[in-house]
């Protein structure tokens, strides 16, 4: 107890400088926190998404002639080359097969103005892979009969927009002025959520895509979703889905071509950068960007602080001379020196993570890229990333712990320095 209060009362007494030290901290944490959650906001779990790390995705196919001079690639797969590579894999719980574009249609309902929404043609596991919140109905169980019956289901925000309220299924609706029957109403998702956002889901006919397929087509309009059971590695997926890739290409040399594998299926994070069709995200590269921008934005405010520490302690001289003076070891010394910075620290950590955070979810249209994903779909230009998904305690240690390393950078030196000063000298020093 006595510890805090000398604490507060360095805190009290040098007031200026407390919180400009505190204020400093809090900008440092501040512009790290942000670095780091709008880089990792892509692979947090959250719903629907609540096993991102366990979800892959399988899309796009890279051929080459080379005599020929013929280099083609594009982001989606034929299903008879979407299950050649990921069907029956060792370690996937769940497969789900889902058109790769999301075309922007008409929505409207008899006597009503249509308005433009996003939709995603999906089959029946799909909804078994990611936990939709149903308000209304359920998903799709049979993907062809529902294709028949031109099943749909909707967003709560569609819903709303088309009847006014929630509980629509067994209404109908146009889709591209065809009449579709609603079978289910799920939660609103966030934009931000690549994988499963949409206004309304329509059914995709597996068995129906099979039969009009043309054998040595290679490139489709599918992309597929991989679910891995607990305990199985992205990299023992990959390994099988490359041995698939070497037999295709064995059988294409033949013809003269090749295919290329590009690390596939992807894992959440190698999802969320910015790579071709035609080429293999570089996670190493990104790495060894983030871990830079990281030791930039905490080593230069630390140096900052470091010499406003070594001002702090000017005014402290005598006072720990004649702690050493009645026997204060120098360890005790740095010791309390290092806690109390720590505390200041913590302190300003807490205000600039409060802070990162209050001002992401504001501010969100200046750090996410909504609108050019998004630009037709509903009420994107008010988008803004769920609560959730940047409050999460995990962020709270990493706050923690940037700020133990910016206290032991910063106070480590002129604490030890404070420490071994002579105590007669210490003592004969003013303020």
């Amino acid at each position: 107890m006595n510890y805090f209060k000398q604490v507060i009362y360095e805190m009290k007494h040098q007031r200026m400088m407390t919180w400009v030290a505190i204020s400093g901290t809090a900008l440092s944490i501040f512009l790290v926190m942000a670095f780091f959650i709008t880089d990792n906001i892509s692979q947090v779990d959250t719903a629907p998404e609540t096993s991102r790390s366990r979800v892959l995705l399988g899309k796009g196919i890279h051929e080459k002639e080379p005599g020929k001079g013929i280099d083609n690639s594009g982001m989606t797969l034929t299903l008879r080359m979407a299950e050649m590579f990921y069907k029956d894999l060792d370690g996937i719980e769940k497969i789900s097969f889902v058109r790769g574009d999301k075309p922007a249609e008409q929505l409207s309902v008899q006597g009503q103005e249509p308005f433009v929404a996003y939709g995603r043609k999906v089959d029946a596991e799909f909804w078994k892979i990611f936990d939709f919140k149903f308000i209304d109905g359920k998903p799709f169980e049979d993907s062809k009969a529902a294709s028949a019956d031109r099943s749909v289901i909707l967003s709560r925000s569609a819903a709303r927009r088309l009847f006014k309220e929630d509980n629509v299924v067994g209404r109908e609706i146009e889709l591209r002025m065809i009449p579709f029957h609603v079978v289910g109403v799920v939660e609103d998702v966030s934009p931000l959520l690549d994988n499963t956002y949409g206004d309304y889901f329509t059914a995709l006919d597996v068995e129906g895509m099979r039969s009009g397929e043309n054998e040595n087509q290679i490139f489709g309009s599918l992309n597929v979703y991989l679910k891995m059971k607990d305990g199985v590695e992205a990299d023992h997926i990959k390994k099988q889905v490359k041995s698939r890739y070497k037999r295709l290409g064995a059988t294409m040399a033949r013809e003269g071509k090749d295919v290329v594998y590009h690390e596939q299926p992807y894992t959440i994070e190698e999802q969320g950068m910015s790579f071709g069709s035609n080429n293999t995200p570089d996670l190493k590269n990104k790495h060894r960007i983030q871990w830079t921008i990281y030791t930039i934005l905490l080593l230069l405010p630390a140096i900052n602080l470091s010499s406003m520490t070594r001002s702090r302690l000017r005014h402290r001289i005598s006072e720990i001379g004649v702690r050493r003076a009645f026997g204060a070891r120098k360890t005790d010394i740095i010791g309390q020196l290092l806690g109390e910075n720590l505390l200041i620290t913590c302190i300003g950590g807490l205000i600039g993570l409060i802070l990162c955070i209050v001002f992401l979810y504001l501010a969100s249209h200046l750090f996410f890229e909504i609108g050019s994903k998004f630009e037709t779909s509903l009420d994107v230009l008010n988008a803004r990333p769920d609560f959730s998904m940047l409050f999460r305690w995990q962020n709270f240690l990493i706050a923690f712990v940037l700020c133990f390393v910016m206290n032991v950078i910063s106070a480590t030196v002129p604490a030890w320095k404070a420490s071994r000063k002579n105590p007669a000298e210490a003592i004969s020093e003013t303020h």
